[in-house]
């Protein structure tokens, strides 16, 4: 049974099992390419509102000059440090730890999809800031104490990117059976996320949009990732299955 089937419901289970290996390779690259095209779509429009300066910016100052007004002390500290948690270093740091630990475990294939998702969402993140050039909100410059372009968020893509590759990671290594401890995993890097990206909107830093762009681009580039990878594992799979 594939990894999906395994977490599936018991019906579904069932007619996965009934899939021809090929039909199911459809279904991924199927999915893949919904994904691509709605994230791609969402993050156009983004994208259009910024550089036309439409509605959507004047929404968006308004969101950074209310989190400036009502900060406190304490709610600074907190988010610092969350925000921390999803910088750029933070994430090279669990990018160099899991990928030591996969090659020495010899999952060469988990280790290729981190290597693609890292590098390929740290290059994404710079093209497209450097396309877009926006600037970052007027009170930035209270944590933000180096220059670069507010859109998209760089720590809500590489948050994204990472913590769901660990969540991902962890239950296939392990692996977890366990339906309850699934969820809890997930549920787990969902909020660590959530908690990344509300901290750069609460600090100032970025504009909400920002954010939604930063987690559109991270999701984007991670069907991009996977679909790749389902392609070229299952047709080695096809290739090497017996023909009948």
């Amino acid at each position: 049974m594939t990894p999906l089937a395994e977490r599936a419901p018991p019906a579904w289970r069932r007619l996965i099992a009934r899939l021809d290996p090929r039909e199911y390779l459809t279904i991924h690259i199927v999915v893949g390419l919904v994904v691509c095209l709605l994230t791609a779509w969402l993050f156009a429009t983004l994208l259009d509102s910024v550089r036309e300066k439409d509605v959507l910016v004047h929404r968006d100052e308004a969101v950074a000059s209310w989190f400036h007004l009502h900060a406190s002390p304490l709610g600074d500290r907190i988010f610092v440090i969350i925000s921390l948690l999803g910088s750029p270093i933070s994430m090279a740091v669990l990018f160099a730890a899991v990928v030591l630990y996969l090659w020495r475990a010899k999952q060469r294939t988990l280790l290729v999809a981190w290597v693609l998702s890292y590098v390929g969402g740290t290059i994404l993140d710079f093209v497209v800031k450097e396309v877009v050039r926006r600037p970052r909100p007027e009170f930035a410059a209270r944590f933000l104490h180096y220059n670069s372009w507010s859109f998209p968020s760089g720590h809500s893509m590489g948050s994204l990117i990472g913590f769901a590759m660990l969540a991902y990671t962890i239950i296939r290594v392990l692996p977890v059976k366990s339906r309850a401890a699934q969820v809890s995993i997930w549920t787990g890097a969902a909020m660590m996320v959530i908690l990344v990206g509300y901290s750069r909107i609460y600090l100032a830093v970025h504009y909400l949009s920002d954010v939604v762009a930063g987690y559109t681009l991270g999701v984007l580039w991670l069907a991009v990732c996977f679909t790749g990878l389902q392609m070229v594992s299952r047709r080695a799979e096809l290739r090497r299955a017996p023909s009948t």
